[in-house]
């Protein structure tokens, strides 16, 4: 099973992401800002992260850092508000194991296709192998 940890300040947001993501199938943990994420991902193990860019606290290139100490290495997707530049994705993606960004408002379709862009349909295959097809 594919596991994604879902880092978001706006409660709301994060429980939606949470529920849709479980109904696909995915095994998920959430956290609430970067000290929470850094605090659960070794216990966790994800295989990518879903990381608002936002938050209070550490900011993201500090939490991108930090990540870099841990021995859990998941592919991140940023969700911004920003739309950035190609200069600006360059020195994003150069930093740490950013795989990709989507801007708010995001569709949750959208999501999922980027998801299953960097980390594949595992969780589908498992189900198809198991019969719950």
């Amino acid at each position: 099973m594919t596991k994604i940890m879902i880092v978001d300040d706006e409660v709301d947001l994060r429980e939606m992401l949470n529920l849709y993501l479980r109904k696909e199938g995915f095994v998920t943990e959430t956290a609430c800002d970067g000290q929470d994420l850094l605090d659960k991902i070794d216990s966790f193990q994800p295989d990518l992260v879903s990381l608002d860019v936002m938050m209070p606290g550490l900011k993201t290139t500090e939490i991108l850092e930090k990540l870099k100490e841990k021995t859990c290495k998941p592919k991140i997707i940023l969700v911004t508000v920003v739309r950035y530049s190609e200069a600006e994705k360059q020195i994003i993606f150069q930093t740490g194991n950013v795989v990709d960004y989507i801007t708010k408002p995001f569709d949750l379709d959208d999501l999922l296709v980027r998801i299953n862009k960097h980390v594949g349909s595992a969780q589908k295959l498992d189900a198809a192998s198991s019969g719950i097809y």
